[in-house]
């Protein structure tokens, strides 16, 4: 069984626990979120978002998963250094609910040691994001795993020109100071004749590339 039809099966599975099928014509969809509650306005100092979809592409099928990771220092965990855990100890507090008062409780006892303090306070103004977003096809590419990149356009705006992929896999990165802080850039070309032969033997004569891009910040507050 290929990769993308495993996905798939994957995502159906999650749409019918779910109760939410889609109309036919539709790409498949799958989506969640989770979020780690902290301080006194509960803002999230943790938080990802996921999307995974998959759709007919030419002659095969297009996997897109995208997924955005927020670690909020500045604006939710600093704010909550010095004050009182919000959340108690409730039976009736969730899971996520719990988890931030332990956070918070167990930084404001860590961060009270002023060695700790002075080498986490550079962390603790900046707020971070990583997005990801990763596109498979089983499609006949012209110009293979590079045609899937993602947001290519705002790429080639940045100055930023993959490599074709060769013999081996591209791995590339860019990063510099941004408006508010740093980014990097990083992505990922893979093709068919890249993967191990016996995971390439076992999808058959169906093409496979994939290309993924992964954007880091670091945002000063």
């Amino acid at each position: 069984m290929g990769i993308i039809s495993q996905i798939r099966r994957g995502v159906a599975a999650v749409r019918q626990l779910r109760g939410t099928p889609l109309p036919d014509g539709e790409p498949e969809l799958a989506a969640f979120s989770a979020a780690i509650p902290v301080g006194p306005s509960g803002a999230p100092l943790w938080q990802i978002d996921v999307q995974i979809t998959t759709e007919p592409h030419a002659d095969g099928e297009r996997l897109r998963l995208r997924a955005r990771i927020q670690t909020n220092l500045a604006s939710a965990l600093k704010p909550a250094l010095g004050a009182p855990a919000v959340f108690s100890d409730s039976r009736a507090l969730t899971v996520a609910e719990r988890t931030g008062s332990l956070v918070q409780r167990t930084a404001n006892r860590v961060l009270a040691l002023p060695a700790v303090r002075a080498f986490a306070e550079p962390l603790l103004s900046n707020d971070f994001n990583t997005w990801i977003e990763i596109q498979a096809s089983t499609a006949s590419l012209d110009g293979g795993a590079r045609e899937l990149i993602p947001q290519s356009d705002k790429l080639a705006a940045l100055g930023i020109q993959p490599r074709l992929a060769g013999d081996q896999p591209v791995a590339e990165t860019w990063s510099g100071q941004a408006a508010d802080g740093f980014a990097q850039v990083s992505l990922l070309q893979i093709d068919k004749r890249h993967l191990p032969p016996g995971l390439a033997q076992r999808m058959g004569d169906k093409p496979f590339q994939l290309a993924a891009a992964i954007v880091n910040t670091a945002q000063q507050k």
